[in-house]
C-alpha cells in the first residue's frame, strides 16, 4: 500500500459522512454522493416531460426551438441512441452528454420506452461531431424541450462529466432526479425495494502520482459502511461510461465502520484492499462518476467529481 494507506487508516476511525453538493450552472469543483434511501416525491411518467428542475439558461437550451436538422425518428435503440431519417440518408444518433443503461441492465427497457415516448415523431438535431462508431453526437429537441436533459431529469439516463455546453444543466437535472428517487435512481427500479443499505462511495482518487498508466494502484475508489456488516457478493462499482466495471468477489463482506479501497491495478486482495486489475486507468482525471450497484443492479450510491 502506498502513502495514501495512512489516510485510509485515519478514515477508518471516522464515521462516514455523506457529502451532497447541489450542481450549479457556474461550474463544479466538488463531489456529489447520494444513497438509494430516497423517498420518491414525484411519480415516474415516461410519457410526459418532468419539469421540476430549473429551466436551463444555456444558449442552446433556453426553452426555444433551436436551429438544427429536422429529422424523423425511425428507431429508438435504447435510452440514448436512435436512427433518424435525415436528408439524403438514415443516420444513427447518440444523445450528447448522457448515458442510459445498456441492453439487459436494470432499467434499460424502461429507459428505451421513455425516449420512445418523448421522441416518436419529428425532432431537431443540434450537433456536428461523431463518435468512434460513426454516430452523430447531438442534442435532440422536440419544440423547446431538450430530450437529452429530459431523459436525465426523468431518471432514464445519467449525466456525463465530459464537457459540453449544457453539462451544468444536465448535472442539475440528474441531482434533481436522484433526490426525487425516480427512474433508475428509485429503490424499486429493478423489482421490490431492497432493505436499506448503509454502504456508500466515500471518495475517488483519480489522479495517481506520476503517469496514471504507470501507477494504476495509485488510482482508487474508497467505499465505507456506517451500518451492519453487508455481504457485497456480486455488487458492481462502475464509471459513468459503463465501460469500466468491477464486480466484488464472492463472499466479500464489508463490516461496520470499515473502509475498503478498490485499486485500479492488480495485487493481492485483503479485507481492506481490493484490486480491479484493469488494463488501464479507470477514472478520468478531469471528471467522472463512480456508481455502486447491488447484485440486482439497483442503485446504491454515486460519487461525482469534476475539476475546475
Amino acid at each position: 500500500m502506498d502513502s495514501r494507506g495512512g489516510t485510509v487508516e485515519v478514515m477508518r476511525r471516522i464515521a462516514p459522512i455523506v457529502v451532497l453538493a447541489l450542481a450549479s450552472a457556474c461550474g463544479y469543483a466538488t463531489e456529489v454522493e447520494t444513497s438509494s434511501a430516497v423517498t420518491p416525491t414525484t411519480a415516474e411518467n415516461p410519457a410526459s416531460l418532468i419539469t421540476t428542475s430549473p429551466v436551463t439558461t444555456s444558449p442552446i437550451g433556453d426553452g426555444t426551438t433551436p436551429s438544427g436538422i429536422a429529422v424523423t425518428v425511425l428507431t429508438v435503440f435504447d435510452g440514448d441512441s436512435m436512427v433518424v431519417g435525415a436528408p439524403g440518408n438514415d443516420l444513427e444518433v447518440r444523445l450528447l452528454g448522457v448515458n442510459a443503461p445498456e441492453d439487459g441492465e436494470c432499467f434499460s427497457d424502461r429507459a428505451r420506452d421513455m425516449l420512445l415516448a418523448m421522441a416518436s415523431g419529428d425532432v431537431i438535431l443540434v450537433g456536428d461531431e461523431y463518435d468512434q462508431y460513426g454516430r452523430l453526437l447531438a442534442y435532440v429537441y422536440v419544440g423547446g424541450a431538450n430530450l437529452n436533459q429530459e431523459m436525465v431529469r426523468a431518471g432514464g439516463a445519467i449525466a456525463m462529466s465530459t464537457d459540453h455546453p449544457l453539462r451544468a444543466d444536465f448535472i442539475a437535472a440528474e441531482q434533481d432526479a436522484t433526490l426525487r428517487g425516480v427512474g433508475l435512481w428509485a429503490p424499486d427500479a429493478c423489482g421490490p425495494a431492497p432493505a436499506e443499505f448503509t454502504v456508500s462511495i466515500w471518495t475517488v482518487e483519480a489522479d495517481a502520482p506520476g503517469r496514471d498508466e504507470d501507477n494504476l494502484n495509485g488510482e482508487f475508489a474508497v467505499i465505507a459502511n456506517s451500518g451492519e456488516p453487508t455481504d457485497m457478493t456480486g455488487w458492481v462499482l462502475r464509471d459513468e461510461s459503463s465501460v469500466h466495471r468491477y464486480t466484488f468477489p464472492d463472499g466479500f463482506t464489508i463490516d461496520r465502520d470499515q473502509f475498503v479501497m478498490i485499486r485500479s491495478g492488480c495485487g493481492l486482495d485483503t479485507a481492506d484492499d481490493l484490486h480491479w486489475c484493469s488494463e488501464g486507468p479507470v477514472w478520468n482525471n478531469d471528471g467522472d462518476t463512480a456508481i455502486l450497484l447491488d447484485s440486482d443492479g439497483v442503485f446504491i450510491s454515486r460519487f461525482r467529481y469534476i475539476e475546475d
